[in-house]
């Protein structure tokens, strides 16, 4: 006998993308004032958290397998929220605590759509990463959002934003060759999307792919064969070529002045060295417990608009030893649980949502700030958590 089939998570999938894509957006940049919604993760939110109460009854009693892997970053979220107990004075806390309640919703979302069925939401989450990361590239190729110095931007957010969504872009386009057999059009964006990562200037971003290319080759360790590769190499370098002889012209001089004299010549590091270097003081300042949720704006006397640039310094400075065992402890259950599942068991979908996981996460010790960090903890949940196998019924004859 066979049931019905299986509902299958849909339209909430794309919601949860977007409200995760949309960041801090407010209704202020299209020229709207209103007062409550200003920050458009206020009415977002609502709807989502509606949305998911609304499937309740298609996602049932589910349980997750590694379910625990979301536990280590909610007892992060959670303290980082109780640390404002201990802030400096004149430590302004309500907008980064707005923050760690947006991740831990989003986090509450992701974890049931998980449980639910999750190689179909992460499927659908890195296509929608693929397709973004083409309207991303074609606002900021037409000129809209780039910075004044030449730096490639789009829809609001900085180059720091763009470059992830370009590198993500060339993360899902392999995603996508190995889903759909191997068709070689899956990897013409690669060279596309790697021109406009240059094109934002990132450094941290570039340091970011390489690191997470490495880990993957020692992760996967592939046999290299010359035949089979052949064919894709010389597409990518084609197209490769095409861009260079076309549009490198555009940019050459950004490059020349961003990557060679600014960081060879003049080991310009964007202040970071110095933002770095005092969230360590502070650290040794305040070793167990920190500064406090935002009281590195205050202790280090910066001024309210930086940031350390840095999660795992972030963490030190304003939650001191306590905070950084406990990023040990959620990154940890994370290996943990993604880990368990047996190497032939692991889905293609799970195993690019760790490396979409880990390039974020790299990302984010140069750039960043705490909901900055949402989609590295969104997608190494998508690789950790997936639903539990059905118990065995044991048949009589």
């Amino acid at each position: 006998m066979t049931g019905e089939p299986a509902t299958r998570p849909g339209l909430i999938v794309l919601f949860a993308f977007l409200v995760t894509l949309a960041g801090r957006f407010t209704l202020s940049r299209a020229g709207l004032d209103i007062p409550i919604a200003d920050d458009v993760r206020v009415p977002l939110f609502l709807i989502l958290i509606l949305s998911l109460a609304l499937e309740s009854h298609h996602v049932g009693p589910r349980p997750a397998a590694a379910g625990h892997a979301v536990l280590g970053i909610l007892a992060l979220l959670a303290y980082q929220g109780i640390s404002v107990l201990w802030v400096p004075p004149g430590t302004i806390t309500g907008p980064v605590l707005g923050d760690l309640c947006a991740v831990f919703g989003l986090l509450v979302v992701y974890y049931n759509l998980a449980a639910w069925d999750r190689d179909r939401v992460t499927a659908t989450t890195l296509k929608m990463f693929h397709a973004a990361a083409w309207i991303y590239f074609a606002a900021a190729a037409a000129g809209f959002g780039r910075e004044v110095n030449g730096r490639w931007a789009a829809l609001g957010g900085g180059p720091n934003v763009f470059v992830r969504l370009m590198i993500l872009g060339m993360i899902t386009s392999f995603y996508l060759y190995l889903r759909e057999e191997e068709r070689l059009i899956w990897l013409v964006p690669i060279p596309v999307f790697l021109f406009g990562a240059i094109a934002s200037g990132s450094r941290g971003g570039l340091v970011s792919l390489a690191v997470t290319v490495t880990i993957a080759l020692l992760a996967i360790r592939p046999r290299v064969d010359f035949g089979r590769l052949a064919k894709p190499f010389g597409l990518i370098l084609v197209v490769a070529v095409i861009l260079v002889v076309t549009a490198g012209p555009t940019i050459a001089d950004y490059v020349q002045a961003r990557f060679i004299q600014g960081t060879l010549e003049q080991q310009n590091a964007s202040s970071r060295d110095v933002l770095f270097g005092m969230a360590l003081r502070i650290f040794l300042q305040h070793p167990l417990l920190g500064t406090g949720l935002n009281g590195f704006t205050v202790a280090s006397g910066f001024g309210l608009e930086l940031y350390t640039h840095n999660l795992p310094l972030s963490i030190a400075a304003e939650g001191g030893a306590v905070g950084l065992a406990l990023l040990l402890v959620a990154w940890l259950g994370l290996w943990h649980a993604y880990a368990g599942t047996p190497l032939r068991e692991r889905s293609l979908e799970a195993r690019f949502a760790a490396y979409c996981g880990i390039f974020i996460g790299c990302t984010n010790l140069f750039s960043g700030d705490y909901y900055d960090a949402r989609t590295m903890w969104i997608m190494l949940l998508l690789a950790a958590v997936h639903p539990a196998r059905a118990p065995a019924t044991l048949t009589h004859r």
